[in-house]
C-alpha cells in the first residue's frame, strides 16, 4: 500500500465543437468553433475529435502516484444540429497513455460493440482495458425537425481505475455519425472532467514497474 496519502482534485474543461457543410459523399466538413478539435478520416467516415490532458508531472518528482476514487463527467447540454443523422456518439476517454489515431478510428460507429478498451475484433484498437481509467459514452438520435435537437437513446460507463505514475493523464473526446444526408451540421456542447483521488508513496519495485509500464505502453506524441 502506498503511504503518506494526500487528497486531490483534478478538473478539466473540454471545449465543445461546431461543424458545418458535412458530406458524407467526400468525406469532408468544416469545424466552425472549438479550440483542439481536428477531423479524423477513418476511411469510411469522418470523426471530430479532441485531444488534451491533465499535468501530474508535479506528482510525478516527487514519485508520486496517482490514484483515481471518483470521477465525473458533467455535460452542459446534449448534442444539437441539423437532425438528419440516424445515430451519432459521443465518446470521452480518461486515460492512462495518448491514443493513436488507429485506435479512434477503429470504433467510430456502432452500438458501442467495439468500445475502446475491449478489444472486439478490432484490429487497430490496441489499447487495453487496464489503460482506460474511465470512460463515458451516449447515442444520440434526432429528435425533433423543427429545431434541430438530439435525444439520448443509449449510454454507459466504463474504464477500471487503475493507478497511474505518469506524468499526464490523457483525455479524448469523439464525435462520430452513422450515415445521413448532405450539408448537415452539429454542435457538441462543452464538458466539465473532475477527477477526485490520492496520491501516495509505493514501495520502490512497485513504484518503478509501474512506472516503466507507463511510459513503455505510451506511443508519444505522434499519435
Amino acid at each position: 500500500m502506498a503511504t503518506d496519502m494526500k487528497a486531490r482534485q483534478l478538473i478539466k474543461q473540454v471545449p465543445g465543437v461546431g461543424v458545418s457543410n458535412i458530406s458524407y459523399s467526400s468525406q469532408t466538413s468544416t469545424i466552425d468553433l472549438g479550440e483542439g478539435w481536428q477531423v479524423l478520416n477513418t476511411g469510411v467516415a469522418e470523426v471530430w475529435v479532441w485531444r488534451g490532458f491533465i499535468d501530474l508531472a508535479g506528482y510525478t518528482q516527487n514519485e508520486l502516484t496517482f490514484f483515481s476514487q471518483a470521477i465525473d463527467i458533467q455535460n452542459s447540454l446534449s448534442a444539437g444540429g441539423t437532425p438528419t443523422f440516424e445515430i451519432c456518439d459521443d465518446r470521452t476517454l480518461i486515460t492512462t497513455r495518448a491514443l493513436r489515431d488507429s485506435e479512434i478510428a477503429a470504433n467510430w460507429s456502432g452500438f458501442a460493440a467495439n468500445m475502446n478498451g475491449f478489444l472486439n475484433n478490432v484490429s487497430q484498437d490496441c489499447i487495453d482495458l487496464q489503460e482506460v481509467i474511465y470512460g463515458e459514452w451516449r447515442q444520440f438520435v434526432p429528435y425533433s425537425a423543427t429545431n434541430g435537437s438530439f435525444r439520448q437513446l443509449a449510454g454507459d460507463s466504463f474504464g477500471v481505475g487503475n493507478p497511474t505514475a505518469s506524468s499526464r493523464i490523457h483525455i479524448t473526446r469523439v464525435f462520430s455519425w452513422q450515415s445521413g444526408g448532405e450539408n448537415d451540421g452539429f454542435v457538441l456542447y462543452p464538458q466539465n472532467i473532475i477527477i477526485g483521488g490520492v496520491t501516495g508513496q509505493e514501495k520502490d519495485l512497485v513504484y518503478i514497474e509501474r512506472l516503466r509500464r507507463a511510459y513503455t505502453q505510451d506511443p508519444g506524441r505522434n499519435v
